[in-house]
């Protein structure tokens, strides 16, 4: 009974470890979308021209797009502390 214990140990391990690399890698991917969404916010609020939608819609856009930015980071940073608590349980069962 012993080696399946440890068996399912070392199996709780390596499934703690991928579940929390993949909560790392959409961290990092919602740091570039971030990177990526908002790069031209600051050019189209300081041009001289107006936008051509106006300046309350670009804002407006710009707030759903940070909303579903910071959903997006609070998800995956629960994946991510699901991946370790699962690492933890399984070290702590051996």
């Amino acid at each position: 009974m012993a080696a399946q214990d440890v068996h399912v140990g070392s199996a709780g391990r390596s499934f703690g470890m991928v579940i929390f690399a993949i909560g790392v890698a959409l961290l990092a991917a919602v740091f570039v979308l971030t990177i990526l969404t908002f790069r031209q916010l600051p050019q189209i609020l300081a041009s001289d021209q107006p936008a051509p939608q106006g300046i309350l819609t670009v804002l407006a856009i710009a707030a759903v797009r940070a909303v579903f930015l910071i959903v997006m980071g609070y998800v995956s940073s629960l994946i991510a502390s699901k991946g370790l608590e699962l690492y933890a349980a399984s070290r702590s069962s051996q």
